[in-house]
């Protein structure tokens, strides 16, 4: 029989999304919001695949529909924006119920839990990448960011490990490109408990509610800006995003007021979740104009937080999905390894497939790379991430459990 301790750390309810059942606003956990990160993470997962089969194949190859259908699915970009809204809910929820609290104090243990669980674990593949590359001469081909600057990798590894990468060179991070996503994450870490305490320490309603429409106007106008006319590095930092984290908060600021029966008894016959997401996807691809695009997106990300958070719908049920918030709770650890790996096997499968239609090809590739990307992502999260969530706890137990279904 193993030890309780080791029980307690690898055991299912040690991890609380792993124990799926829709939850009241007055919880702390949320698995909604976990199969809600596993739709995103897919979404990255298949928009960075079907960018790899579209290069391997041959652009030239693919008809009008083919090109099409590319163009609305490739766009890993959804899913990052809508992993930027799920942060701002839960960054919002938390300092809401540290509002009383000592604030440098629980900012500063705020800040140093997320490092602890987040920064080891892309620290080590970030790690990786660089010594295999070092040792085997690898190049990987059809990329756009590896031969990017600076033209030091020693110096592109550091400015990754610090977050910097972005800003510094205006390049995405050569070892690891999805790198600039966790760099903005960390932007909106550091700038968020500034911004949103005062927020929350306001007490008239209407006061609220004017400052929020207010801050959301003028940080999608920001945001505008820098993706038009700001630098390379400005495109991808927290200015550009900053809407998508504040869409998020405002969800959590008003789904405490989910008495309106009205608004649950139609979320229960109008598909909001699932037309929010059909949008979402359809405008990851840049279509037209920023000026309507970008509050489109915030529309369609509004309704799918709305319909995940509030009334009975099926779409909330959905997302509370045991084997989907499996996945969203391994999200960090498939964001971190996806990539290399369907650099390495797409590749690979297209070139042993290349006589077969493009769309058994793109189903080939599919089922491959995400069943390889799945499970070599568990295993990462078991062995290298988890360890690092249980540390970044601090409870007194060193291996906390989530209380068990009643």
């Amino acid at each position: 029989m193993r030890p309780r301790r080791v029980t307690d750390y690898y055991g299912i309810d040690a991890v609380p999304g792993f124990v799926a059942r829709m939850s009241s606003p007055a919880q702390t956990h949320v698995p909604e919001l976990a199969g809600l990160r596993g739709i995103a993470i897919l979404t990255v997962v298949m928009g960075h695949l079907l960018q790899r089969v579209e290069r391997f194949y041959g652009r030239e190859t693919l008809n009008q529909i083919e090109t099409f259908v590319l163009a609305i699915l490739a766009t890993p970009f959804s899913g990052c924006r809508l992993l930027f809204c799920i942060t701002g809910y839960t960054v919002a929820i938390y300092i809401n119920r540290n509002i009383n609290k000592d604030r440098p104090f629980i900012d500063v243990d705020f800040l140093k839990k997320r490092l602890l669980r987040l920064w080891p674990p892309y620290a080590m593949i970030l790690l990786a990448t660089f010594i295999f590359i070092r040792t085997t001469g690898y190049e990987p081909s059809n990329t756009y960011h590896f031969r990017a600057a600076p033209e030091s990798m020693t110096l592109s590894l550091i400015a990754s490990l610090l977050y910097l990468h972005d800003l510094i060179f205006n390049t995405f991070p050569r070892l690891f490109p999805p790198g600039w996503y966790l760099e903005a994450h960390l932007q909106f870490l550091l700038v968020a408990p500034l911004l949103f305490r005062p927020y929350a320490k306001l007490k008239s309603p209407e006061l609220k509610l004017g400052v929020a429409v207010a801050a959301l106007l003028v940080s999608t106008v920001l945001a505008m800006i820098a993706s038009e006319h700001g630098s390379r590095g400005i495109q991808y930092s927290i200015i550009a995003f900053f809407p998508y984290f504040l869409v998020g908060a405002l969800v959590a600021e008003f789904r405490h007021r989910e008495s309106d029966q009205r608004l649950a008894q139609s979320l229960q016959r109008v598909p909001l979740g699932l037309l929010g997401l059909t949008m979402l996807i359809l405008l990851g691809a840049p279509w037209g104009a920023m000026w309507w695009q970008l509050p489109a997106q915030l529309l369609a990300i509004a309704a799918i937080m709305t319909a995940c958070l509030v009334g009975q719908s099926r779409f909330r049920s959905a997302m509370s999905d045991r084997h989907l918030t499996r996945i969203g709770i391994a999200s960090f650890s498939i964001y971190l390894v996806h990539l290399q790996i369907l650099q390495i096997v797409v590749p690979i499968v297209v070139e042993r497939c290349r006589d077969h239609p493009f769309l058994a090809v793109v189903f080939i590739c599919g089922t491959i790379g995400t069943g390889l990307v799945l499970a070599l992502s568990f295993v990462f999260y078991w062995v290298v991430e988890r360890p690092f969530v249980a540390f970044s706890l601090q409870t007194k137990r060193s291996f906390p459990t989530a209380p068990r279904p009643a």
